[in-house]
């Protein structure tokens, strides 16, 4: 199917992020709370390749809150290094889709994590995704 849809379950892309001094601890670490942030720069990354702008979902009030997450910090990431983020669609549904996420750093696998965004209105309730955004298989 082409055009614009959510994802299927195994598609993914991946992104290189350099990290900041400013996104550092006081050990010179990636803060861990900032890897949330390179999560989402991948997932948004993944709607645009399959024609989806998350601001325009917003203008027509389909809304993606995150409903659950979790993550494992294998090993640190450092200032200045590159870290490869990678999101794949691991399940979709009418109402939810479900990413996992890899990082890695010089080809070694730092990061693992996933999550649960729900698909809700402007209200903060459920709703069914749009026929536009849904592909099945």
């Amino acid at each position: 199917m082409g055009g614009m849809h959510i994802g299927r379950p195994g598609d993914c892309c991946s992104i290189d992020v350099r990290v900041r001094y400013a996104e550092c601890d006081a050990m010179g670490y990636l803060h861990h709370a900032k890897y949330w942030e390179y999560f989402e720069q991948a997932r948004t990354e993944l709607l645009r390749r399959h024609g989806v702008r998350y601001r325009d979902l917003e203008r027509e009030g389909v809304l993606f809150v995150v409903y659950k997450a979790a993550c494992t910090y294998l090993s640190p990431i450092r200032y200045d290094d590159v870290a490869c983020v990678t999101v794949r669609v691991a399940r979709t549904t009418r109402t939810r889709v479900d990413h996992t996420y890899d990082i890695t750093v010089d080809g070694v696998r730092t990061t693992t994590a996933s999550t649960t965004l729900a698909c809700v209105g402007r209200d903060g309730r459920p709703i069914l995704m749009p026929d536009k955004l849904w592909c099945e298989g």
